[in-house]
């Protein structure tokens, strides 16, 4: 129902007279009695009708008239509403293989912007798994990814921040190998580097550039271990931690396996080398353009005091 014809009948109800109506209105009377007749065709019912040679309500007209106002009034609540949200909305789109700790961090941010600022509202929105790369923020089909590289490099805050992109520091997280127990290796209690010498660690799609980037493989081989790194499309981390693995290797962050159950599952075991400790700093990454809109700078900023105060 196009709240203008409701708006105009109303006018009309109040002068009962189309001429004097249709001025107020700055139309001309004929398309004002075309639009009370078109809202006569949509009720199904005559609001119009004629007492003594002059135009005069029905009773469902005079019936009309306050059911009209109340829509009238609330169509323009509901839009005075959207056009103030407008200006209070943010919706953060991030994916569903970024770690547990990171959605902890948006749900934590958004609860302290909304209690400082109560008209603001944030909306945390998840992706499937290939939109957790740094790719997928520059296609703006996600907001916030994680982007990790291995602790032992140099200036790992520039490997993952590229140019027109912002982040800071989350957290270092242990990462551990996986083998499942048709591996050669599964009952051995303890593992080195050479013991890997010509395997292949499967890499989910996310991270298998950032793991060539970080040397990873020359890693290996300076422990005495040439080790292929290969990948798949995985669709996300459930995908990929129900792979069978056989003889090849996987790798799983310390946060991801309660997630996962990887330490109940009796056909996995998650390990670290007794002689290569492998860690990673993650990023939170996100665009220039997002960081300096208003309610981003807002999010941002809740995300990088609770970030430091986490790590303290």
């Amino acid at each position: 129902m196009d709240t203008r014809y409701v708006q105009e009948f109303l006018v009309f109800a109040a002068e009962l007279n189309y001429s004097n109506a249709a001025k107020r209105l700055f139309i001309t009377r004929p398309t004002l009695s075309d639009h009370i007749r078109e809202l006569e065709t949509e009720l199904g019912c005559e609001l119009v009708g004629k007492c003594q040679g002059k135009a005069a309500l029905t009773p469902a007209g005079r019936r009309f008239v306050q059911t009209g106002a109340k829509l009238v009034e609330t169509v323009q609540g509901i839009i005075d509403e959207y056009q103030t949200l407008a200006d209070n909305l943010l919706t953060v789109t991030v994916a569903q293989t970024n770690l547990p700790w990171l959605e902890s961090l948006l749900y934590k941010a958004r609860h302290a912007v909304q209690g400082r600022h109560p008209e603001k509202r944030i909306d945390i929105v998840t992706a499937n798994g290939p939109h957790s790369t740094i790719d997928a923020l520059r296609e703006q089909a996600n907001d916030i990814v994680v982007a990790g590289c291995k602790s032992y490099t140099s200036g790992s805050a520039n490997r993952v921040i590229p140019e027109g992109m912002q982040g800071f520091k989350l957290r270092t997280e242990d990462i551990k190998l996986l083998m499942t127990q048709d591996n050669p290796l599964f009952c051995k209690d303890t593992v080195c580097a050479a013991d890997l010498d010509g395997s292949t660690i499967m890499v989910p799609p996310d991270i298998y550039q950032g793991y060539l980037r970080d040397g990873v493989v020359e890693r290996f081989e300076e422990h005495g271990a040439r080790v292929a790194l290969q990948t798949m499309s995985f669709s996300d981390h459930f995908e990929y931690f129900n792979y069978d693995f056989q003889d090849l290797f996987g790798i799983v962050p310390t946060t991801l396996m309660p997630r996962f159950g990887i330490g109940e599952r009796e056909e996995c075991r998650a390990f670290s080398l007794v002689d290569l400790p492998f860690k990673t700093d993650f990023y939170a990454v996100y665009t220039d353009e997002f960081a300096s809109s208003e309610n981003g700078a807002l999010f941002v900023d809740e995300m990088k005091k609770l970030a430091s105060d986490e790590a303290s």
